[in-house]
């Protein structure tokens, strides 16, 4: 019969220590990017976690009047 697994206050304590870390290698590797690559990187990840803004209604109309 094996142990139940247990939930060590150690093993939350480190994992919040690697994402903090990870957090801010991110930005920092980020800020080092120009605008515009992060601009684009944004809007990447925006289109990821939202892909229905890919969609658009497009109508077009003859000129002139209408018969």
């Amino acid at each position: 019969m094996s142990l139940p697994d247990e939930n060590h206050p150690v093993n939350s304590f480190v994992q919040e220590e690697m994402i903090e870390n990870l957090s801010q290698a991110m930005a920092q590797f980020l800020a080092q990017w120009p605008p515009v690559t992060r601009l684009r990187l944004l809007a990447f990840m925006h289109l990821v976690e939202q892909p229905e803004t890919m969609k658009a209604l497009l109508e077009i109309t003859p000129p002139g009047p209408c018969a």
